[in-house]
């Protein structure tokens, strides 16, 4: 975790109004390159500025 991590989560929180940790889960991803992060928490197809969550439950 880092302090840029940290302010990504936070803006992501405000802009999309998910939880910290959702938020947290998302800005990792996109700073790690990833496309795609699997939630069954998250709403399963939405795209978050190009990371896209997909529900393994579907």
């Amino acid at each position: 975790m880092t302090v840029e991590l940290v302010f990504a989560a936070l803006a992501a929180k405000k802009r999309w109004g998910l939880s910290y940790w959702d938020s947290a889960i998302l800005e990792a991803a996109r700073a790690a390159g990833c496309k795609k992060v699997m939630s069954e928490d998250m709403q399963d197809g939405q795209d978050f500025a190009g990371v896209k969550v997909v529900n393994p439950f579907t």
